[in-house]
């Protein structure tokens, strides 16, 4: 199959409507914070919109859930070398441009924290925690969770193991529930996230579910997972918004519920083209609009002029940062990203076939 058949049969326009709502989720989640410290304390629409839009957050689940599903279809039909080009530009492009866009952005706006050239190239590496610096944005964190399970996924098929999900994906389980009621084995984190693997791994099953027909095996591990996540986002929560109550507790652990139904529901239906379609757009959109949307457009907020309504200044920075975005996705992904990895590609099935003919001519000689 060619690079270009294989990108066309993996697209899932119900994948890239989910995307775009998780990111979506998530700005809104990020903008209400200042949105509401301009209303006066206390108010009703202040505490209505901060108890609406609090659960925003719940969107990096979602884009968790997504990644367990669309890696195991990423990795399908390629070997360990196709998917390594693969995830590398897919994340590391869009990366560049998005983290200089954003350090520009502060550097121009004149903020009071300007990311320092040592944050900014550590945060291109995306491994910032591992040299004691911040990212430039903070929104990065997600992404070396991200790439700690492409590595783990890198692994497995290089030892050929990736078929053999109902051995490894039980013990990864076993692992993470391990680690979530002893804090055993203590180094199951340098490795991936103990707190949102079963996510990951919901999605894997979700996959594979769609491929073989749901079993015992794909339901009683999908259970796990939904309870595993649903109590962790129980107890979770006071990490992402404040002035939680038990009632917070239960909606945060319902709505993963909820997420993992539409999911399960999205899988059951037919892929599609989806290229040049306005889902498929959004779908394109979401990488792009995740980096830049969150410390740019507080940047933004607090450079324009104060007078300026705060929900009309909410709504241009969003028009500015979609529209970056778009550009992003267009020019970086598409035109640059796209390409490089196609070329890559070609070349190391061209290296393949030279390799083999090599070894057939090998083979005849006497």
């Amino acid at each position: 199959m060619s690079n270009a058949a294989r990108q066309a049969a993996y697209r899932y326009p119900w994948l890239d409507l989910l995307r775009f709502c998780a990111a979506a989720a998530v700005v809104v989640y990020h903008y209400k914070s200042v949105y509401v410290d301009t209303l006066p304390a206390g108010s009703a629409l202040r505490t209505d919109i901060y108890a609406v839009t609090k659960f925003g957050y719940l969107g990096v689940d979602l884009f968790f859930l997504i990644s367990g599903f669309v890696i195991l279809l990423s990795a399908s039909g390629r070997d360990a070398s196709q998917f390594a080009i693969a995830r590398v530009l897919r994340v590391y492009p869009t990366l560049w441009a998005c983290a200089s866009l954003t350090a520009v952005t502060c550097l121009l706006l004149g903020s009071d924290d300007i990311p320092s050239v040592s944050e900014w190239a550590t945060s291109l590496t995306l491994l910032s925690p591992y040299f004691d610096r911040p990212y430039v944005d903070g929104v990065y964190w997600t992404l070396l969770i991200e790439l700690k399970f492409y590595c783990c996924v890198f692994v497995l098929m290089c030892l050929g193991w990736l078929d053999h999900y109902r051995v490894w994906l039980p013990a990864w389980l076993a692992a993470t529930i391990s680690f979530r009621l002893f804090g055993q084995p203590y180094f199951l984190g340098w490795f991936i996230s103990p707190e949102y693997s079963p996510l990951f791994i919901a999605g894997i099953v979700i996959f594979r579910a769609t491929r073989e027909g749901w079993q015992p095996f794909h339901w009683s591990m999908l259970a796990a997972c939904l309870v595993l996540s649903s109590s962790y986002e129980y107890q979770a929560i006071e990490t992402f918004t404040r002035n939680v109550t038990n009632v917070d507790r239960w909606v945060a652990a319902g709505l993963v519920g909820g997420l993992f139904l539409v999911f399960g529901m999205g899988a059951s239906l037919r892929a599609g083209d989806g290229r040049g379609s306005l889902i498929g757009f959004l779908g394109g959109l979401t990488y792009p609009l995740y980096l830049l949307h969150d410390r740019i457009g507080k940047e933004l907020f607090a450079a324009m002029d104060r007078p300026t309504a705060a929900l009309l200044r909410l709504l241009v920075i969003t028009a500015i940062v979609v529209l970056t975005a778009a550009i992003v996705h267009l020019i970086v992904e598409r035109r640059i990203a796209d390409r490089i990895k196609n070329v890559l590609l070609s070349l190391l099935e061209q290296y393949h076939v030279r390799k083999n003919q090599r070894m057939l001519l090998a083979r005849r000689k006497p």
